[in-house]
């Protein structure tokens, strides 16, 4: 077992500096405040590890809203980094968090915006399948919002938990 920083040598290479990664994950959304908004999506993704254990990653999501008014359909880009802090066998726990931009084909919420702005930090833990597939999961606090573009009456944002389940891919 080791913890970040503080690497043994023989740890460093679980997910060593320089390895590319591809993800792939469905997620779950759920407003914690009320009930207006439920978001199904599902994600494909980049990662490069800059150093040992922590990646800069590039998302593509598509979102489908369940509302009140007309349902949305959102597309989010986002940047996220994650850094994996424990790891132990096959098994490791990372943090992450990232920002993105998205449209809706419908106002998000339903008296929001067509564009807003997705925020994400959360925790989640990856366990080895196969030589360089990686069963990944995790939780996370995710925010809507358009930061106020357009005044206060337009920009009521979302406040959700988040639920994912995917695979990440070594190369």
């Amino acid at each position: 077992m080791a913890l970040c920083p503080s690497l043994r040598a023989e740890d460093a290479g679980y997910f060593p500096k320089g390895t590319w990664t591809v993800t792939t994950y469905g997620s779950y959304t759920k407003n914690f405040i009320n009930d207006e908004a439920k978001l199904a999506s599902g994600t494909v993704g980049v990662g490069y590890y800059l150093f040992d254990n922590i990646s800069l990653n590039a998302e593509l999501s598509g979102y489908h809203n369940f509302q009140v008014g007309p349902d949305a359909n959102i597309s989010n880009f986002e940047a996220l980094i994650r850094h994996h802090l424990w790891h132990s066998g096959r098994f490791s726990w990372f943090i992450d968090g990232g920002a993105g931009l998205s449209y809706a084909d419908h106002r998000t919420p339903y008296y929001g915006t067509y564009y807003n702005y997705i925020l994400e930090v959360g925790t989640g833990a990856t366990f080895q399948i196969y030589e360089n597939v990686h069963l990944m999961g995790g939780v996370r606090y995710f925010h809507v919002s358009n930061a106020d573009l357009e005044g206060p009456l337009h920009n009521p944002g979302i406040n959700a938990t988040q639920g994912y389940i995917g695979l990440l891919i070594k190369f």
